[in-house]
């Protein structure tokens, strides 16, 4: 959940606000003028942001190969999987 007030506020309930978003994982936008100019977000919240962010960064090359052979019908289904599991099961078993 968002909420969204005046810094003049914020700068009243600082420590408060500093406890919201550490217990509720939530984030408090602070607006000047009606703006938002900063937010305030748990350490926790911002590395899983900066986690997510790094890991697309590095990994949409592969996302964008996959996406094509996807459309191009090279893929493997879960069942066919299953099926190929089973048979190794089995002829392991013997």
């Amino acid at each position: 959940m968002t909420q969204v007030i005046p810094v003049t506020q914020a700068r009243r309930d600082l420590l408060k606000l500093v406890d919201q978003v550490n217990e509720d994982y939530s984030r408090v936008d602070l607006t000047k003028k009606g703006k938002v100019k900063a937010t305030l977000v748990s350490p926790e919240y911002l590395d899983s942001l900066e986690e997510t962010i790094y890991t697309l960064e590095h990994s949409m090359d592969d996302i964008r190969r996959a996406e094509k052979e996807i459309a191009k019908g090279n893929y493997v289904t879960l069942e066919e999987i299953k099926k190929d599991f089973k048979k190794r099961r089995l002829k392991d078993a013997r």
